[in-house]
């Protein structure tokens, strides 16, 4: 693993918390050059000085300016001279009934989601064409495949970055750009404190959830055996299959968790 990725450049964004966090550390521990980008430019500093050993670059940014995304193209360009891979992990939940949803909430959602991870991809795709190849990886969730109740909007995020990844792959594998779909499931992360929310609890559950690092590792081997797609934990893979299978039954449930 170490050799595979010693010295490629990484760009992981969402990278000042959770498995953004994790991805740049297990990039980094791997021998990568990584590109940390995320708005709060103070954590990426004291994750960097944390890890002097390792190769991070932190790039404080908004990805819903669309010169900030051009702006880190730039700069990684400049100081590293490619980009190999691009991790577009940026998120924000929402939870809530549909009927409460404010529509400045879900433009909000969407733009962080969806719309800023479609305008680090642009930027990034005429990159990996002239280099001859590269990798997109974007985070989706099991909820891109199983749409629950109270995360209407978050889920319609994760149904778009997986379709857009779905399409993506088929034109740009010519190019020699794989594009790799990580379906991470429950994980322990802020995610949930952070998320934007109306009304109801945070959590659906009580169990605490996967380790962010897992997913990082999962992320790093999708990279390095060219994976299509990864769905994580046993719930998600069984909920994943059960949702193509019987469709119905899986409704069934979910309207009475």
């Amino acid at each position: 693993m170490n050799s595979h990725f010693s010295n490629k450049v990484v760009i992981v964004t969402g990278a000042s918390s959770g498995i953004g966090k994790e991805t740049a550390l297990a990039f980094g521990r791997a021998g990568a050059r990584v590109v940390m980008v995320a708005r709060r430019g103070e954590l990426l500093q004291q994750l960097a000085a944390a890890n002097p050993q390792l190769q991070l670059r932190p790039l404080p940014a908004d990805l819903t300016e669309p010169d900030a995304v051009a702006g880190i193209v730039e700069t990684t360009l400049r100081e590293f001279g490619r980009i190999d891979i691009l991790v577009n992990n940026a998120g924000l939940g929402q939870r809530g009934p549909f009927a409460e949803l404010d529509f400045d909430v879900a433009r909000r959602v969407m733009e962080i989601n969806f719309f800023a991870l479609l305008r680090c991809t642009q930027a990034v795709v005429p990159v990996l064409r002239r280099q001859g190849g590269g990798q997109i990886v974007n985070i989706s969730s099991i909820v891109g495949v199983i749409a629950t109740p109270q995360n209407s909007i978050y889920c319609a995020s994760k149904f778009a970055v997986r379709a857009l990844s779905d399409s993506l792959r088929l034109e740009l594998r010519p190019a020699g750009i794989d594009v790799i779909s990580i379906l991470p499931g429950h994980t322990a992360t802020p995610f949930f404190e952070n998320q934007i929310r109306t009304s109801g609890p945070a959590r659906f559950s009580s169990l605490r959830g996967q380790s962010p690092a897992r997913v990082a590792i999962v992320i790093l081997s999708a990279c390095r055996h060219r994976r299509r797609e990864v769905v994580l934990t046993v719930p998600g893979i069984l909920g994943y299959w059960a949702k193509r299978l019987c469709p119905g039954f899986v409704d069934w449930c979910l309207r009475r968790i």
